[in-house]
């Protein structure tokens, strides 16, 4: 009995001490594992600073590359973008001067005519009547003028009869000469030369003075009207030049100002300006919308650098300015920028290498490579 309970009592001991044994076991698995969970990390951090390293020892040895500018003398020109309207100088709609019925359109709408050609025929008769009655009085009236004349110069007659007879004369070859003219008004001619674009009137019709005849448009005699803000009134002058643009037409041209307004109105704060156009071809159209680039300042002999190498802090503009193989921050004065240009006032000489391509990656005294 004894002997019995001694190996219950041993049996027991040695389940206790392999249990003992099992769990260190587990334990050890388990920090192996973190350890090489650790390891792992480890290995990922010294390949991430290797790497950076051994760029920043690139660096260091061969410096960030760079594209500079040399600065040199240039020209600079700013313009104001401005919508025009294209106007003739030539589009005139005529009128009857006098009452009468239209006996015949002669010209076509559509045509080219000439200045004073004659584009409707009205009913004359009356005043064609008129008119040979004092022709023939105003004949009369000559051979009395010159009977009386010589019989003066030879002393017969009175001087009454011969101031009479003179005075009749002139008078009538005035009234005669009234009324041809009076008489070519019954012919309506075009005032310029141009299209006859159209016609308002019809054969048949009465006409009465005023009434609009028909419509004459010049289309090679034209210009571009534009309003301008008023603080511009100062700068621009008479023969600038004019950057124009017609886009749905596919036109480009460059054309002087030729007309500045001396009035500001009061409604909108701007004033006139015109440019004359050469439109030889006949294809710009009164009423056409333009896009004006009208210069307002220009420099000579000046620095321009590309807008996008000019950056701000608080304290201003700057640029960094290739020095040796270093980059230095310096502090620029701008003025105005067109485009994809920005004029340069001070700062800056002509001859320095301001980086142009690269400026991000760079600040005052990184040590650069330029590559162009």
């Amino acid at each position: 009995m004894k002997t019995t309970h001694i190996l219950i009592l041993a049996s027991l001991i040695a389940f206790v001490g392999c249990g003992e044994k099992v769990s260190e076991l587990d334990q050890k698995k388990a920090s192996l594992k973190t350890l090489k969970e650790q390891l792992g990390e480890i290995k990922t951090q010294i390949l991430t600073l290797e790497k950076e390293i051994a760029l920043a020892d690139t660096l260091v040895k061969d410096g960030i590359a760079v594209n500079v500018q040399e600065l040199s003398s240039r020209s600079f020109a700013h313009y104001i973008n401005q919508p025009g309207t294209v106007t003739s100088r030539a589009n005139v709609i005529v009128s009857s001067e006098v009452g009468a019925t239209v006996v015949r359109r002669l010209v076509e709408e559509g045509s080219w005519v000439s200045k004073d050609q004659a584009i409707i025929q009205l009913d004359a008769s009356v005043m064609m009547n008129q008119v040979e009655d004092l022709r023939q009085s105003v004949e009369l009236a000559k051979t009395t003028f010159e009977r009386q004349d010589n019989l003066w110069k030879q002393g017969i007659g009175s001087e009454i009869q011969f101031l009479q007879a003179k005075n009749q004369y002139a008078s009538l070859g005035k009234k005669l000469a009234a009324s041809e003219a009076q008489l070519d008004k019954y012919e309506i001619v075009a005032p310029v030369s141009g299209r006859l674009d159209e016609i308002v009137i019809n054969e048949g019709e009465f006409t009465s003075p005023g009434r609009p005849a028909f419509r004459v448009v010049n289309s090679k005699r034209l210009q571009i009207e534009v309003d301008v803000a008023e603080r511009y009134s100062s700068i621009l002058k008479k023969g600038d030049m004019v950057k124009i643009s017609f886009n749905s037409l596919g036109i480009d041209m460059e054309a002087p100002v030729s007309f500045v307004g001396q009035v500001i109105n009061p409604e909108n704060r701007t004033f006139k300006l015109k440019i004359n156009l050469r439109n030889t071809s006949g294809n710009i159209k009164p009423n056409a919308v333009a896009s004006l680039q009208i210069k307002d300042f220009s420099a000579d002999n000046t620095i321009v650098l590309p807008s996008s190498a000019i950056k701000k802090d608080m304290r201003g503009s700057f640029v960094f300015v290739a020095e040796g193989n270093k980059a230095i921050k310096t502090y620029v004065e701008v003025g105005l920028s067109q485009g994809a240009e920005t004029h340069v006032t001070a700062g800056l000489e002509f001859g320095q290498k301001v980086i142009t391509v690269g400026f991000d990656e760079v600040s005052n005294g990184s040590i650069i490579e330029i590559k162009n």
